[in-house]
């Protein structure tokens, strides 16, 4: 990781201050996005074992559907931090929205994939529907002309 060494071209020391705590918070922001995304890949691990080696049956669609909610749950934790380092390499302490609504699309494309229809109300269903169509929206009205 970088120093903070960029704020040198900011003159208001309190500027400075605010840039260099803002820096160290997405530090830790960064470790605990790693210790959950390791928690999350050992969750699968385990997942995958007890599916396959302990309690495999051919006719439980469930839980290959949380297995891959699980690796949603890995791609979105992976993305998340992909997205806090990229700021860091860029001394940028803004995270940009639209790296926000999209982490958000894959976490109800992971809702999605995991829902138990059986389950699930209508309005659940209505309601997750609704989720994505405002962060598509969302996403489009930002988009680079």
């Amino acid at each position: 990781m970088q120093d903070t060494d960029h704020d040198d071209h900011i003159h208001d020391p309190l500027l400075k201050v605010a840039h260099k705590f803002e820096y160290y918070v997405i530090l830790v922001l960064v470790g605990t996005v790693g210790v959950i995304t390791l928690l999350a890949m050992a969750r699968l691990f385990f997942g995958i074992y007890d599916a396959v080696f302990v309690s495999w049956d051919v006719k439980n669609y469930h839980a290959v559907q949380v297995l891959f909610g699980m690796v949603m749950t890995v791609l979105i934790a992976l993305e998340f931090g992909n997205s806090i380092l990229r700021h860091i390499r860029e001394h940028s302490t803004i995270i940009q929205a639209r790296e926000v609504i999209l982490i958000g699309m894959m976490a109800v494309v992971r809702k999605v994939m995991i829902i138990d229809l059986s389950v699930a109300s209508p309005w659940q269903i209505a309601a997750l529907g609704a989720v994505a169509v405002s962060l598509a929206s969302a996403y489009w009205f930002m988009r680079d002309d």
